[in-house]
């Protein structure tokens, strides 16, 4: 009877062992399962965010674009107005000499 009583206790200490390296083999997937959908959802968002940031820097470049261009019509209008201004002053001054 001692002997089963031996035997007996050997299979729930047997089974205890079973239960709790089950435990810790669900709480293993579990936690390796959590922290792939939360790597998973940080990389969407950083894949957001740089994408935000690319888009930013294209409209930026579209308006400094746009400004160069604007500047550079400028110059030559300014340029233009110059030469307009040099012969009437030119114009001035001949008539004045006469």
């Amino acid at each position: 009877m001692a002997d089963r009583a031996k035997l007996s206790v050997e299979y729930y200490e047997g089974g205890a062992i079973v239960v709790v390296l089950g435990m810790v083999g669900g709480m293993w997937v579990f936690l390796q399962k959590l922290i792939t959908s939360k790597l998973k959802e940080l990389y969407d968002i950083l894949v957001k965010l740089i994408d935000r940031f690319n888009k930013a820097d294209d409209s930026a470049d579209r308006r400094h674009e746009l400004l160069v261009e604007e500047i550079d019509q400028l110059k030559e209008q300014v340029s233009q107005l110059r030469e307009k201004i040099s012969f009437l002053q030119g114009r001035i001054n001949g008539k004045s000499v006469q």
